[in-house]
């Protein structure tokens, strides 16, 4: 999982830049520079026009982990440790999945949780996972 963020936050920035930039043959060597240093593992610039989403898809990435750790929080705090076994719990996930896309991340996480999308969320449970 630190791989992805770590590397999904760098394409973020690279991204913007990008998209910021007068000319983007400059970008071929910020593209390594970014994603190698998020990385520490060289990256090879070749890839510097091929890995862009559009839209900045890479946005929608970091949104879901942090919905995902929060909302995972929330699970945590009110059903337990266990709460995966939990049919409380499996009984609210089921309703949530029935919205479908109603709602975006951050509409359905207010509801749920009364909280806002934290990106924070996401460096704590990369944190979490490494213990």
């Amino acid at each position: 999982m630190l791989y992805f963020v770590r590397r999904y936050a760098a394409k973020l920035l690279y991204e913007l830049e990008f998209h910021a930039a007068e000319d983007v043959t400059t970008m071929r060597d910020r593209y390594a520079e970014l994603l190698s240093d998020a990385l520490k593992i060289e990256v090879t610039p070749a890839n510097y026009l091929a890995d862009i989403d559009s839209g900045f898809y890479v946005s929608s990435y970091l949104r879901s982990w942090a919905f995902e750790a929060q909302l995972r929080a929330y699970l945590k705090e009110r059903f337990g440790s266990k709460w995966f076994a939990n049919r409380e719990a499996g009984s609210l996930l089921r309703e949530l999945w029935g919205e479908g896309q109603r709602m975006r991340a951050e509409e359905m996480l207010k509801e749920v949780t009364g909280s806002t999308l934290e990106m924070e969320a996401v460096a704590e449970r990369v944190h979490e996972t490494l213990r």
